[in-house]
């Protein structure tokens, strides 16, 4: 399972987009942000210390020193998640006393951040929306404290764990570096940043630190800009690592060798990569495609671009279409195929222009196409 914000394919008229934007513009309120001192900036003396309140968030208490004398500026907050360039701002009260000792909550619950991310945070002051002091940035991570966390690692992947022996803990930190690497190799990508896997070795665990309303089924969670990966694996259960691990590596692998500003591959791609990759699970996918087609309830590619549908049955269906059209196309188009798609969908094309340019064949003659091999398959 990817957890990302996925783009749908629309073709906008520019004209259209260049009017949108303006009107925006004029109904938008105006905010002045703080601005960068015209003076030099003085440094503010911070000494932090971040309590866990999982799953809530974090609490900070900080002594903070600075030599700035106006009793009337502000202070704030500012802080981002595992190395983001967005900071999200926060007012934080305090009494005119030094040390300023200041406590301030951070909410990870209610916009869901996972765990196993680092925070981090910086504090400044603001004179009449000028900056005039800010301190070194500080930084935590943010876990699932309620365990006794042990950590394996390898050349890319870093494996947390608990309750589980270290013998079988090896066995999932195997499976996931053989798993970077020959992605890596067979499709010609450029070397991964280091993923981090979070092992629940029961389910009630895991979905107690995941996001509300998640499926019940779920027993992994990829979160490719975090270069993060949750699952549940039952210690011992070699079958599961297999199910699991390869699938949840490939989406981190694929967002890696893909990304850009403007589009992610479409999700049919991904989790029919994925899907590929893992061992077991995927036993029933053909059939399940073929009689799907004999019915004429089979999916077209184009409409599992952005998203899958949310009913069991119907969910499942798609992840069995994603899979046979990536069977299709390794069948079809070879190893080489797949590694110029990916190539493809990192040069920010649209999806038909991407797919021409890798395959020969736009998304609609590529439907087609797997269709008719899914129908002959079935005679």
């Amino acid at each position: 399972m990817i957890q990302r914000a996925r783009v749908n394919r629309i073709a906008l008229n520019s004209i259209s987009v260049v009017l949108a934007v303006v009107m925006l513009a004029a109904m938008a309120p105006v905010f002045t942000l703080a601005q960068p001192a015209t003076e030099e900036i003085t440094e503010i003396d911070a000494s932090s210390e971040v309590e866990i309140d999982f799953p809530r968030g974090i609490v900070i208490d900080a002594d903070l020193e600075w030599d700035v004398t106006d009793d009337d500026i502000e202070l704030e907050l500012l802080y981002s998640t595992a190395g983001s360039e967005t900071e999200t701002l926060i007012f934080v009260p305090y009494e005119v006393a030094y040390p300023v000792q200041v406590e301030i909550a951070i909410d990870l619950q209610s916009a869901f951040v996972p765990s196993g991310v680092e925070i981090d945070f910086r504090w400044r002051l603001v004179d009449d929306r000028e900056v005039v002091a800010e301190s070194e940035s500080e930084s935590t991570i943010w876990f699932d404290d309620r365990w006794d966390w042990r950590q394996l690692e390898s050349d890319q992947v870093r494996v947390h764990f608990y309750d589980l022996d270290e013998a079988f803990a090896q066995e999932i930190l195997d499976s996931a570096q053989s798993t970077v690497s020959e992605l890596e190799q067979r499709y010609r990508l450029d070397r991964s940043a280091p993923l981090d896997v979070w092992i629940y070795p029961s389910s009630a665990d895991f979905r107690s630190a995941q996001q509300p309303n998640s499926r019940e089924s779920v027993a992994g969670a990829s979160y490719p800009g975090y270069y993060l990966i949750v699952a549940v694996i039952p210690n011992g259960n070699s079958g599961e690592i297999g199910r699991v691990i390869p699938h949840e590596v490939s989406h981190q692998v694929l967002f890696q060798a893909t990304e850009n500003p403007f589009t992610n591959p479409p999700l049919w791609f991904d989790e029919g990569m994925a899907t590929h990759f893992q061992v077991g699970g995927t036993s029933g996918y053909m059939e399940m495609a073929i009689q799907a087609h004999r019915d004429d309830a089979l999916f077209d590619l184009g409409s599992l671009d952005a998203s899958f549908p949310y009913l069991p049955s119907q969910a499942t269906l798609a992840y069995a279409a994603s899979w046979t059209a990536l069977e299709y196309i390794e069948v079809t188009y070879s190893d080489e195929g797949i590694a110029a798609l990916i190539d493809a969908f990192a040069t920010w094309a649209p999806y038909d222009e991407a797919m021409t340019n890798a395959i020969g064949v736009d998304g609609d003659r590529l439907n087609d196409d797997w269709k008719a091999w899914i129908a002959a398959r079935s005679d």
